[in-house]
Protein backbone atom coordinates (compact mmCIF):
# COMPACT_ATOMS: atom_id res chain seq x y z
CA UNK A 1 0.00 0.00 0.00
CA UNK A 2 1.23 3.81 -0.84
CA UNK A 3 0.56 5.85 1.75
CA UNK A 4 1.31 9.54 2.74
CA UNK A 5 2.09 10.79 5.69
CA UNK A 6 1.52 14.65 6.50
CA UNK A 7 4.40 15.53 8.78
CA UNK A 8 4.18 18.14 11.18
CA UNK A 9 6.28 21.11 10.13
CA UNK A 10 8.06 22.02 13.67
CA UNK A 11 10.53 19.61 13.20
CA UNK A 12 10.51 17.83 9.97
CA UNK A 13 13.62 15.22 10.46
CA UNK A 14 12.17 13.87 13.63
CA UNK A 15 8.91 13.48 11.77
CA UNK A 16 10.33 11.66 9.10
CA UNK A 17 11.98 9.09 11.65
CA UNK A 18 9.37 8.79 13.79
CA UNK A 19 7.14 7.34 10.81
CA UNK A 20 9.98 5.59 9.74
CA UNK A 21 11.17 3.68 12.73
CA UNK A 22 7.66 2.82 13.51
CA UNK A 23 7.29 1.37 10.07
CA UNK A 24 9.84 -0.71 10.48
CA UNK A 25 8.40 -2.38 13.98
CA UNK A 26 5.09 -3.16 12.68
CA UNK A 27 5.86 -4.01 8.92
CA UNK A 28 7.78 -3.69 5.82
CA UNK A 29 9.30 -0.57 3.88
CA UNK A 30 9.48 -0.74 0.24
CA UNK A 31 10.64 2.61 -0.68
CA UNK A 32 10.09 6.21 0.66
CA UNK A 33 10.82 9.53 -0.28
CA UNK A 34 9.63 13.14 0.85
CA UNK A 35 8.05 15.97 -0.77
CA UNK A 36 8.34 19.01 1.18
CA UNK A 37 6.02 17.91 4.09
CA UNK A 38 4.61 14.35 2.57
CA UNK A 39 6.49 11.32 3.51
CA UNK A 40 5.88 8.56 1.08
CA UNK A 41 6.15 5.14 1.88
CA UNK A 42 5.20 2.00 -0.20
CA UNK A 43 4.48 -0.20 3.33
CA UNK A 44 3.09 -3.59 3.80
CA UNK A 45 2.38 -4.21 7.16
CA UNK A 46 0.18 -3.25 10.21
CA UNK A 47 -0.98 -0.11 10.77
CA UNK A 48 0.53 2.06 13.29
CA UNK A 49 -1.22 5.40 13.09
CA UNK A 50 -2.60 5.61 16.59
CA UNK A 51 0.99 5.93 17.97
CA UNK A 52 2.43 8.70 16.12
CA UNK A 53 2.61 12.02 18.10
CA UNK A 54 4.38 14.63 14.21
CA UNK A 55 2.27 13.46 11.70
CA UNK A 56 -1.47 15.42 11.12
CA UNK A 57 -2.92 13.07 8.79
CA UNK A 58 -2.15 9.51 6.78
CA UNK A 59 -3.43 9.39 3.28
CA UNK A 60 -3.67 6.10 1.09
CA UNK A 61 -2.06 7.11 -1.81
CA UNK A 62 -4.84 6.40 -4.95
CA UNK A 63 -2.72 8.49 -8.07
CA UNK A 64 0.44 10.55 -8.39
CA UNK A 65 0.17 13.20 -11.13
CA UNK A 66 1.26 16.60 -12.01
CA UNK A 67 -1.10 19.29 -11.72
CA UNK A 68 -2.86 19.28 -15.08
CA UNK A 69 -3.99 15.81 -14.98
CA UNK A 70 -5.94 15.67 -11.88
CA UNK A 71 -8.80 16.54 -13.37
CA UNK A 72 -8.52 13.33 -15.11
CA UNK A 73 -7.87 11.28 -11.91
CA UNK A 74 -11.22 12.31 -10.21
CA UNK A 75 -13.20 11.42 -13.83
CA UNK A 76 -12.09 8.13 -12.93
CA UNK A 77 -12.13 7.76 -10.06
CA UNK A 78 -14.58 4.65 -8.38
CA UNK A 79 -17.56 6.49 -6.86
CA UNK A 80 -17.87 5.40 -3.64
CA UNK A 81 -21.54 4.27 -1.84
CA UNK A 82 -21.03 6.09 1.58
CA UNK A 83 -21.35 10.08 1.56
CA UNK A 84 -18.04 11.85 0.40
CA UNK A 85 -16.08 15.32 -0.17
CA UNK A 86 -12.79 16.60 -1.18
CA UNK A 87 -10.13 18.36 0.60
CA UNK A 88 -7.54 20.09 -1.06
CA UNK A 89 -4.20 21.53 0.90
CA UNK A 90 -4.75 25.01 0.22
CA UNK A 91 -7.51 25.51 -2.45
CA UNK A 92 -10.92 25.93 -1.36
CA UNK A 93 -11.16 26.73 -5.48
CA UNK A 94 -9.72 23.19 -6.39
CA UNK A 95 -11.86 21.48 -3.34
CA UNK A 96 -14.96 23.00 -5.36
CA UNK A 97 -13.81 22.24 -8.18
CA UNK A 98 -12.42 18.76 -8.04
CA UNK A 99 -16.00 17.86 -5.87
CA UNK A 100 -18.24 19.11 -8.49
CA UNK A 101 -16.87 16.33 -11.11
CA UNK A 102 -17.62 13.53 -8.48
CA UNK A 103 -20.67 15.16 -8.15
CA UNK A 104 -21.65 15.27 -11.50
CA UNK A 105 -20.83 11.40 -11.82
CA UNK A 106 -23.17 10.24 -9.21
CA UNK A 107 -21.49 10.66 -5.80
CA UNK A 108 -23.11 11.43 -2.76
CA UNK A 109 -21.29 14.97 -1.39
CA UNK A 110 -21.59 15.41 2.23
CA UNK A 111 -19.15 18.43 3.36
CA UNK A 112 -20.35 18.35 6.87
CA UNK A 113 -20.09 14.33 7.59
CA UNK A 114 -18.46 12.72 5.15
CA UNK A 115 -17.88 8.58 5.37
CA UNK A 116 -14.88 9.03 2.85
CA UNK A 117 -12.58 12.28 2.15
CA UNK A 118 -10.91 12.22 -0.76
CA UNK A 119 -7.98 14.32 0.22
CA UNK A 120 -5.01 15.93 -2.74
CA UNK A 121 -1.92 17.25 -0.55
CA UNK A 122 -0.15 19.68 -3.08
CA UNK A 123 3.56 19.09 -3.29
CA UNK A 124 6.00 18.79 -6.40
CA UNK A 125 3.56 16.68 -7.28
CA UNK A 126 -0.01 16.34 -7.08
CA UNK A 127 -0.91 13.15 -3.82
CA UNK A 128 -4.81 12.46 -4.85
CA UNK A 129 -5.87 10.14 -1.46
CA UNK A 130 -8.12 8.60 0.63
CA UNK A 131 -7.89 9.78 4.31
CA UNK A 132 -7.26 6.78 6.51
CA UNK A 133 -6.48 8.84 9.90
CA UNK A 134 -6.11 11.91 11.34
CA UNK A 135 -4.23 12.94 14.55
CA UNK A 136 -6.06 14.03 17.65
CA UNK A 137 -3.93 17.06 18.51
CA UNK A 138 -5.96 17.89 21.86
CA UNK A 139 -5.22 14.68 23.53
CA UNK A 140 -1.44 16.61 24.08
CA UNK A 141 -2.75 19.62 25.13
CA UNK A 142 -5.04 17.91 27.75
CA UNK A 143 -1.88 15.88 29.00
CA UNK A 144 0.07 19.05 29.61
CA UNK A 145 2.38 18.95 32.62
CA UNK A 146 1.26 21.96 34.46
CA UNK A 147 -2.11 20.14 34.78
CA UNK A 148 -0.68 17.33 36.36
CA UNK A 149 -0.05 16.85 40.83
CA UNK A 150 3.88 16.59 40.06
CA UNK A 151 5.50 19.15 37.99
CA UNK A 152 9.31 20.21 37.21
CA UNK A 153 10.84 23.21 34.68
CA UNK A 154 12.10 22.26 31.81
CA UNK A 155 9.97 19.12 31.33
CA UNK A 156 9.40 17.17 28.45
CA UNK A 157 6.11 18.18 26.56
CA UNK A 158 3.75 14.90 25.40
CA UNK A 159 3.89 15.41 21.94
CA UNK A 160 7.62 15.74 22.13
CA UNK A 161 7.74 12.41 24.68
CA UNK A 162 5.31 10.12 22.35
CA UNK A 163 7.88 11.08 18.66
CA UNK A 164 11.14 9.99 21.50
CA UNK A 165 9.17 6.23 22.21
CA UNK A 166 8.67 5.66 19.09
CA UNK A 167 11.50 7.01 17.76
CA UNK A 168 12.98 4.04 20.44
CA UNK A 169 11.02 1.44 18.40
CA UNK A 170 9.62 0.41 21.93
CA UNK A 171 7.14 -2.40 21.43
CA UNK A 172 7.35 -4.38 24.61
CA UNK A 173 9.30 -2.44 27.16
CA UNK A 174 11.08 0.36 27.85
CA UNK A 175 13.52 2.09 30.10
CA UNK A 176 13.27 5.75 31.38
CA UNK A 177 16.44 5.74 33.95
CA UNK A 178 15.98 9.62 34.26
CA UNK A 179 12.51 8.92 34.36
CA UNK A 180 11.99 12.94 36.30
CA UNK A 181 7.94 13.59 36.35
CA UNK A 182 7.28 10.59 34.03
CA UNK A 183 6.27 12.47 31.36
CA UNK A 184 8.11 9.85 28.84
CA UNK A 185 6.78 7.22 30.57
CA UNK A 186 3.28 8.39 30.52
CA UNK A 187 3.16 8.40 26.74
CA UNK A 188 4.53 4.94 26.34
CA UNK A 189 2.02 3.06 28.79
CA UNK A 190 -0.73 5.18 26.71
CA UNK A 191 0.51 2.69 23.92
CA UNK A 192 0.34 -0.27 26.06
CA UNK A 193 4.16 -0.14 26.22
CA UNK A 194 5.07 -1.73 29.50
CA UNK A 195 7.47 1.27 30.95
CA UNK A 196 9.74 1.19 33.95
CA UNK A 197 11.28 4.02 35.16
CA UNK A 198 14.21 4.89 37.59
CA UNK A 199 15.01 8.06 39.28
CA UNK A 200 17.96 9.53 41.56
CA UNK A 201 15.49 11.21 44.30
CA UNK A 202 13.29 10.23 46.48
CA UNK A 203 11.18 12.79 45.91
CA UNK A 204 11.00 12.75 42.29
CA UNK A 205 10.54 9.01 42.26
CA UNK A 206 6.98 9.84 44.41
CA UNK A 207 5.77 12.49 41.96
CA UNK A 208 6.45 10.69 38.98
CA UNK A 209 4.20 7.72 40.56
CA UNK A 210 1.43 10.38 41.42
CA UNK A 211 1.28 11.45 37.44
CA UNK A 212 1.24 7.86 36.65
CA UNK A 213 -1.92 7.22 38.93
CA UNK A 214 -3.04 11.10 37.97
CA UNK A 215 -3.87 9.13 34.44
CA UNK A 216 -4.90 5.58 35.84
CA UNK A 217 -1.97 4.27 34.68
CA UNK A 218 1.08 1.89 36.45
CA UNK A 219 4.27 1.29 35.65
CA UNK A 220 7.33 0.71 37.95
CA UNK A 221 9.41 3.33 39.19
CA UNK A 222 12.32 3.11 41.27
CA UNK A 223 14.76 5.26 43.24
CA UNK A 224 18.16 4.26 41.51
CA UNK A 225 20.96 5.58 40.19
CA UNK A 226 21.43 5.01 36.06
CA UNK A 227 25.45 4.88 36.84
CA UNK A 228 24.46 1.61 38.72
CA UNK A 229 21.20 -0.13 37.36
CA UNK A 230 19.10 -2.55 39.53
CA UNK A 231 18.10 -4.20 36.25
CA UNK A 232 19.90 -7.96 34.42
CA UNK A 233 21.91 -8.16 31.60
CA UNK A 234 19.68 -7.76 28.78
CA UNK A 235 16.41 -7.02 29.68
CA UNK A 236 15.06 -3.83 27.86
CA UNK A 237 14.63 -3.50 23.98
CA UNK A 238 14.75 0.03 24.10
CA UNK A 239 15.88 3.09 26.99
CA UNK A 240 14.67 6.87 26.43
CA UNK A 241 15.53 9.14 28.65
CA UNK A 242 16.43 12.79 29.28
CA UNK A 243 19.51 13.59 30.86
CA UNK A 244 19.74 16.18 33.64
CA UNK A 245 20.22 19.95 32.51
CA UNK A 246 22.58 21.59 34.32
CA UNK A 247 20.86 24.98 34.45
CA UNK A 248 17.46 23.15 35.46
CA UNK A 249 17.85 20.29 37.28
CA UNK A 250 20.45 18.08 39.18
CA UNK A 251 22.55 15.23 39.98
CA UNK A 252 24.86 14.31 42.70
CA UNK A 253 28.82 14.03 40.51
CA UNK A 254 30.59 15.13 37.84
CA UNK A 255 28.42 15.70 34.73
CA UNK A 256 30.66 13.80 32.47
CA UNK A 257 30.86 10.59 35.09
CA UNK A 258 27.06 10.27 34.77
CA UNK A 259 27.67 10.52 31.04
CA UNK A 260 30.47 7.96 30.83
CA UNK A 261 28.68 5.47 33.39
CA UNK A 262 25.33 5.71 32.53
CA UNK A 263 26.14 4.72 28.50
CA UNK A 264 28.11 1.91 30.33
CA UNK A 265 24.88 0.82 31.95
CA UNK A 266 22.56 1.14 28.97
CA UNK A 267 24.83 -1.13 27.27
CA UNK A 268 24.58 -3.50 29.66
CA UNK A 269 20.82 -3.82 30.23
CA UNK A 270 19.70 -3.47 26.48
CA UNK A 271 19.36 -6.30 24.51
CA UNK A 272 21.62 -6.99 21.23
CA UNK A 273 20.54 -4.68 18.42
CA UNK A 274 18.40 -2.74 20.18
CA UNK A 275 17.78 1.81 20.38
CA UNK A 276 18.26 4.01 22.72
CA UNK A 277 17.21 7.54 22.33
CA UNK A 278 18.79 10.51 24.42
CA UNK A 279 17.98 13.69 25.01
CA UNK A 280 20.40 16.17 26.04
CA UNK A 281 21.63 19.94 26.12
CA UNK A 282 25.18 19.35 25.19
CA UNK A 283 26.61 17.07 22.26
CA UNK A 284 27.25 13.85 24.23
CA UNK A 285 27.37 11.23 21.46
CA UNK A 286 31.05 10.73 22.24
CA UNK A 287 30.49 8.75 25.65
CA UNK A 288 28.17 6.53 24.10
CA UNK A 289 31.08 4.24 22.62
CA UNK A 290 29.26 0.99 22.19
CA UNK A 291 26.40 2.48 20.34
CA UNK A 292 25.89 3.63 16.07
CA UNK A 293 24.76 7.60 15.96
CA UNK A 294 21.84 6.65 13.60
CA UNK A 295 20.44 9.98 14.11
CA UNK A 296 20.73 13.72 15.42
CA UNK A 297 18.28 16.04 15.85
CA UNK A 298 17.42 19.70 17.64
CA UNK A 299 14.90 21.16 19.09
CA UNK A 300 15.53 24.38 19.96
CA UNK A 301 12.92 24.95 23.28
CA UNK A 302 14.45 28.67 24.00
CA UNK A 303 16.93 31.43 23.71
CA UNK A 304 19.44 29.41 26.15
CA UNK A 305 17.82 25.68 25.75
CA UNK A 306 18.46 23.71 22.43
CA UNK A 307 17.99 19.80 23.08
CA UNK A 308 20.24 17.43 21.41
CA UNK A 309 18.34 14.33 20.45
CA UNK A 310 20.32 11.16 19.81
CA UNK A 311 18.87 8.22 18.14
CA UNK A 312 21.79 5.25 18.98
CA UNK A 313 21.72 1.48 18.24
CA UNK A 314 23.48 -0.70 20.54
CA UNK A 315 26.05 -2.87 18.62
Amino acid sequence: MKLLFFLSGENLPLAEWEVLQLAKIYGEIKYHYLDKRFLIINYYGKDFYERLAMTHEVGEVLAETESDEVESVFRELEIPKEPCCVRVTGSLELEKKFGEILWKRGAKISVSNPKIVFKVYIGKKFYISKLLYVVNKKQFSSRSPNKRPFFMPSVVLPKFARALVNLSCAKENMLDPMCGTGSIMIEALLMKIDAVGLDLYEKVAKGCKENLKFYGLKGDVFVGDARCMPFKDSSFESIVTDYPYLRSTKTKGDISELYEKSAEEFARILKKDSFAVVVSNMDVENFFKDFKLLAKFHQRVHGSLTRRILLLRLG
